[in-house]
């Protein structure tokens, strides 16, 4: 059995220009593989005659079908922020999930899953004093657990909510590098 590699994915609007980017990390959240896109500004025109689908146009054709084919080392998922979480889903054809911290009672033993909805659990990781929010948005039941047993595996090594923030930062960084 090989050990999980999540990947983080986040695209972003800063100043009017759309940017995205991807991390994938090894099961201790290291950086095997980042990869981003140059900032993408919409045309006048460009906004007229997409009007409103343009945002998802761009960012889930545009900016993630261009990041998805430069991935050499495929992850086992990727975190996505839950406001992405069910737009990228539905354009691309990626394992998704989102993971948030939360400030709930600790669940108890370390590994422990509460089920809440059916697309979603709570997870007390190994090192978080409060249970992780997982959402799985429109995925089989039968496939989160897979994940879930990855994320059980994974919250031993790292932080699973870190990594999507640290590539957040990234990408506001090579933006203002680029002004």
């Amino acid at each position: 059995m090989t050990n999980p590699t999540p990947g983080y994915l986040i695209t972003l609007l800063e100043n009017g220009a759309y940017l995205g980017g991807v991390m994938i990390t090894n099961d201790h959240g290291i950086p095997v593989d980042f990869k981003y896109t140059d900032s993408v500004n919409p045309t006048k025109v460009q906004r007229i005659i997409y009007g409103s689908v343009l945002e998802q146009y761009i960012r889930n054709h545009v900016i993630i079908g261009a990041i998805s084919k430069e991935i050499v080392n495929q992850p086992s998922f990727y975190v996505v922020n839950q406001h992405q979480l069910y737009e990228i889903q539905e354009a691309n054809n990626l394992t998704l999930i989102s993971v948030q911290r939360t400030q709930f009672a600790a669940l108890g033993e370390k590994g422990t899953v509460n089920r809440s909805k059916e697309n979603e659990c709570l997870l007390q990781g190994w090192n978080d004093p409060h249970p992780l929010r997982v959402i799985f948005g429109s995925m089989p039941v039968d496939q989160q657990e897979h994940i879930v047993k990855d994320l059980i595996y994974l919250s031993k090594h790292m932080d699973l909510v870190e990594p999507l923030e640290r590539l957040e930062t990234a990408l506001k960084s090579l933006r203002l590098d680029k002004e």
